[in-house]
């Protein structure tokens, strides 16, 4: 997410929010929360871990109850939130610097610097403000280049202004969270949110850029209930002009159901839908407002234009750190259609399957996880291509859009502060030529390959049956961290890739850099273009 977190709570890590008042929410950040995750996920916390951000009180209580977690955590925790010095006011740098080398197809010098600030009120028991802000400038490695070259953006983290000398973005966030009863919360902001328990998500990941949303978060018994309401971009043909965006709308609902202590159970429905154009304005649709679960779908039947989604999502815990997990998303599709085999190209749908361990093999301070994505041709996509599931350019949920599978396997080793990082990803990808084969969601339906009996094909779309390419990306990371509220550490990396396309020469690349990191905000280098914007 780039610097935007407006919901989200200041840079102090996720800990410290942890600890804040309890209308507090942590960062969306995988490494701010890494200290602290497996408190969170341990059986019995409680904690509906696919929802993210958490809320500060839950994480703490879940932290306090894991007795393997060290106490000098949480008094560290306790004292960065305020809650040990009774500060309501709390503020702290983001900052960044750091240079490299690329050597591959495109060698030459990389570098990154960025600052920016979080800052945390607490203006009662049941109200906090937050506001987080950062801007970067960058030469980026060739792979990031291409990027920010076909889709004008960095990835996450706001509009490429500039060129590949040098490109300049920023990105804020912001948010005001009420405790409107003992089991309601209301927060209005700019920000990320993140539905699933994956590296990946299929349902709404912090892949994109920060937007304005208002989101109310029910939590009764067993059950937490978020009604999550935004307002997203389409960027196509504007020029970098803000005032020429397209505006679109997203009405989300996630109901989440601790079944058992060791099961989990969740569905999600989405729907976006265009805010029109001058000669049929239509905005943002009151009628979405309704807080009912399937309440769209029922539209949806009865002949509604608009783009409506559906998932599903289980996880099971084994043993005291682990936990099994897996989501299903629906865009599209006919029962008939998928029992016949034939690749329908409406059969829209996506699958993950994963694990995630902490504490694994008993020892402490380690971190593994191993993930499955498949996505079929033409998900996340619409005949109105205005109603994609995106946002500035960028998936709203997997990086690499549609027509992909993708296995990944990550490890981490966490000493004091020393942090030990490996992450690798495998993925096979589907291409498109002059027609669509499904890979663009940026593309309609309708720019099929023609059938030779006229119309257009509408059977055997596989994965990668025009054309697959490989990607393979390896990261390793070795940091020392410098504050822990940020996950600001003194890093060194080393990224291996390797892009086998489904014509041409094998492009590969060694990028190595060293220097000043901040993971405030999660980040996702594993990138390919997918598509290009005139």
């Amino acid at each position: 997410m780039s610097m935007a977190r407006w919901w989200l709570v200041p840079s102090f890590s996720l800990a410290a929010l942890l600890a804040s008042a309890q209308t507090g929410w942590a960062p969306v950040s995988r490494e701010v929360e890494l200290p602290y995750a497996q408190g969170l996920q341990r059986t019995g916390s409680g904690v509906h871990t696919a929802i993210r951000p958490y809320k500060t009180v839950d994480m703490r209580k879940a932290m306090k109850a894991d007795s393997l977690l060290p106490r000098a955590a949480l008094r560290e925790l306790d004292t960065w939130a305020g809650r040990l010095n009774g500060r309501r006011f709390r503020w702290g740098p983001l900052l960044e610097l750091n240079g490299g080398y690329e050597t591959g197809s495109h060698s030459g010098v990389r570098y990154r610097g960025g600052a920016g600030f979080w800052t945390d009120a607490d203006l009662g028991k049941k109200l906090q403000l937050h506001v987080d802000a950062q801007a970067w400038g960058d030469r980026l490695p060739t792979y990031l280049d291409s990027l920010a070259q076909a889709t004008q953006v960095t990835t996450g983290e706001g509009y490429a202004h500039g060129d590949p000398s040098l490109y300049t973005h920023y990105d804020w966030s912001a948010h005001l969270s009420w405790d409107a009863h003992k089991y309601i919360n209301l927060t209005v902001g700019r920000g990320k949110h993140f539905f699933g328990e994956g590296h990946r998500s299929l349902f709404l990941s912090d892949e994109a850029y920060s937007y304005p949303y208002l989101r109310i978060t029910t939590e009764l018994w067993r059950i937490k209930y978020v009604n999550l309401f935004a307002m997203m971009n389409d960027i196509r043909g504007a020029g970098g002009d803000w005032t020429r965006f397209e505006r679109k709308f997203t009405s989300m609902h996630y109901l989440s159901w601790n079944a058992l202590d060791r099961l989990n159970l969740a569905l999600f429905e989405a729907v976006v839908w265009s805010a029109g154009d001058a000669p049929y304005p239509r905005g943002f649709d009151v009628n979405y407002l309704n807080p009912v679960l399937f309440f769209r779908p029922t539209e949806f039947r009865l002949g509604s234009p608009d783009n409506a989604l559906l998932g599903f999502a289980a996880n099971a815990k084994a043993g005291k750190y682990v936990l099994f997990y897996a989501q299903a998303m629906l865009d599209e599709f006919l029962v008939k259609q998928v029992r016949n085999g034939f690749g329908w190209y409406a059969n829209k749908q996506a699958l993950q399957f994963g694990v995630n361990a902490y504490r694994a093999f008993g020892v402490e301070g380690l971190h593994l996880r191993g993930e499955w994505n498949y996505i079929r041709p033409f998900m996340y996509t619409h005949s109105d291509t205005r109603q994609n599931y995106s946002h500035m350019g960028q998936p709203l949920a997997h990086p690499y859009g549609s027509n992909v599978q993708e296995a990944l396997a990550h490890g981490d080793l966490t000493q004091g502060r020393w942090v030990f990082t490996t992450r690798a990803s495998l993925a096979w990808m589907g291409n498109d030529s002059t027609y669509s084969y499904g890979n663009n969601i940026f593309r309609p339906e309708r720019d099929r390959p023609p059938h030779p009996l006229g119309g257009l094909q509408d059977f055997d779309y596989e994965m990668g049956r025009y054309g697959e390419s490989t990607l393979l990306h390896i990261e390793a990371r070795a940091g020392w961290t410098v504050d822990p509220r940020s996950a600001m550490r003194l890093e060194a990396a080393y990224t291996f890739r390797q892009l086998t396309p489904a014509w041409g020469p094998m492009d590969q690349t060694h990028y190595f850099r060293l220097g000043l990191a901040c993971h405030f905000r999660d980040r996702h280098p594993e990138q390919v273009v997918r598509y290009v914007f005139r």
